[in-house]
């Protein structure tokens, strides 16, 4: 349940007056300060909730979004019936700060596409971008402790994607896939409604619509075990395409949206998994076996 506070964090009500809680006042100014020395705002909630202070008395956990509440806070200065807690040059410096972390460079729309498929090259995680660091572009990896880091304009990242593409278009036995086997085994599901109709129908009167309900839920059913076949029909199309056609922009992208899993990101370039499991790696070379096992996902 997300449980909201009636008066903001580092104040109580005492006989109908507001009043500074001297805990979570203290730990008001500890935040300000925490954040004026650079620590993110995920950083010190985690901070708040390892000192053991409360957000309210519901529950001890902290977010990100509490901790940047509480930065833009004005009531903080002294407002209205608030009685002054940070005091007003520590606060327009906090806001300063905030502004600095704010200005980036836009995200351009042909980066969207890669940001939905970028992975960490060396632990699996995600890869996120920002350009807070000097204005530059960064990729880092969001997993704790893994300290991939990259820094690479917009417009290289799209050189290095499209010349891995068009790698792939040099190699197309890449996107072989063997067609996905169906056993032909029931679901427990499937055998368990097929078992009901087979009971229904050995009735001397089989209800007509419980029994029509049944056909169409073991068909449902069977139909839901069945492997996709799609995916192996986009690359076997995307196969033929590929040696028949010139690779611009467009069939590129195409190519991209069908073929590439992830987009492996690490100091030596960049490099695609497939969604058959294959990969290239940032020099080219194919790795035939999934990466799954390196990164253990």
């Amino acid at each position: 349940m997300a449980w909201q506070r009636k008066i903001p964090f580092g104040y109580t009500m005492k006989n109908g007056e507001t009043l500074c809680c001297p805990t979570e006042s203290a730990a008001v100014k500890e935040i300000f300060r925490l954040y004026s020395e650079g620590m993110a705002y995920s950083k010190i909630a985690d901070e708040m909730m390892l000192r053991g202070i409360p957000y309210h008395k519901h529950t001890s956990q902290w977010n990100k979004h509490m901790v940047k509440r509480i930065l833009e806070n004005e009531r903080y200065l002294g407002e209205k019936e608030y009685p002054p807690i940070i005091e007003p040059a520590i606060f327009m410096d906090v806001q300063l700060i905030k502004g600095d972390k704010n200005t980036y460079t836009p995200c351009p729309d042909y980066i969207k596409p890669i940001r939905e498929k970028a992975v960490c090259g060396v632990c699996g995680g995600r890869m996120l971008r920002d350009t807070r660091a000097s204005k530059k572009v960064r990729w880092y990896c969001e997993k704790e402790g893994c300290t991939n880091r990259r820094y690479i304009e917009d417009e290289d990242t799209r050189a290095a994607l499209t010349e891995r593409l068009d790698a792939l278009a040099q190699n197309p036995i890449l996107l072989d896939w063997p067609l996905p086997q169906h056993g032909g085994e029931l679901t427990l599901d499937a055998a368990r409604i097929q078992n009901e109709v087979i009971r229904e129908l050995n009735k001397a009167e089989p209800g007509t619509e419980y029994t029509k309900m049944l056909i169409l839920a073991c068909a449902a059913e069977k139909y839901s075990g069945l492997p996709d076949y799609t995916p192996y029909h986009q690359m076997q199309r995307l196969k033929e395409q590929i040696t028949s056609q010139p690779m611009d922009d467009d069939f590129r992208n195409r190519t991209f949206r069908t073929a590439v899993r992830e987009i492996q990101l690490t100091d030596g370039g960049l490099g695609l998994r497939l969604i058959n499991g294959k990969a290239l790696e940032s020099a080219g070379k194919e790795i035939g076996k999934c990466l799954q096992q390196q990164s253990g996902r």
